[in-house]
C-alpha cells in the first residue's frame, strides 16, 4: 500500500534514512542527523503543501518512500518540485514500489500546483538501474551534478 506519512511512521523512516545515507557511497561521509531529518518529517505533516512524504508498505511494514519538496523557482512564479530521497529496502527493489512511490509523489504534485516534478540519481546507489526506471516512467534527462568535497 502506498500513503502519506503519519506520525507514527517517523521513527521507522527515520530508520530508513539512516540505513540508505549508511549504503550510499555518496552521502555516507556527511554526518546523518537524525533530528533534522524528523524535523523535515514532521514538516511535511503540518505543510504538506511544500513538503510531501509518502511511504510504501507491505504486510503492515514500511518497506520503502519518496520525500520531495515543492517551491517556486527562482526565476519566475512557476512552482516545481524536487525529491530528496526515494529509499527502498533491498529485498524489495526491482519491482513496482519505486514507480508507484514516484506516481504518488506527481500526484501530490500535481495537488499543490507544482508544473514540473525532477527526480535525481544522486546516491551512487545502481544509478544506471534507477535512470532507466525514470526514463521508463517518462522523465528525460534535464541536468548534470558534480560534486567535490572541500
Amino acid at each position: 500500500m502506498i500513503r502519506m506519512l503519519e506520525r507514527d511512521d517517523i521513527p521507522t523512516v527515520l530508520l530508513k534514512g539512516r540505513a540508505m545515507h549508511e549504503e550510499s557511497p555518496v552521502f555516507n561521509p556527511s554526518k546523518y542527523d537524525d533530528k533534522k531529518v524528523e524535523a523535515l518529517l514532521i514538516q511535511s505533516l503540518e505543510d504538506n503543501y511544500n513538503v510531501c512524504v509518502v511511504v510504501a508498505e507491505d504486510d503492515g511494514q514500511i518497506v520503502g518512500g519518496i520525500i520531495a519538496m515543492a517551491f517556486e523557482e527562482f526565476y519566475g512564479p512557476e512552482r516545481t518540485s524536487a525529491d530528496l530521497a526515494l529509499f527502498i529496502d533491498k529485498d524489495k527493489r526491482g519491482g513496482l514500489t519505486a514507480a508507484r512511490l514516484i506516481k504518488a509523489y506527481e500526484a501530490w504534485a500535481k495537488l499543490v500546483d507544482v508544473s514540473t516534478v525532477t527526480l535525481g540519481v544522486s546516491t551512487g546507489i545502481h544509478p544506471l538501474r534507477t535512470s532507466a526506471l525514470y526514463k521508463k516512467l517518462g522523465y528525460g534527462d534535464a541536468a548534470y551534478s558534480y560534486r567535490k568535497r572541500i
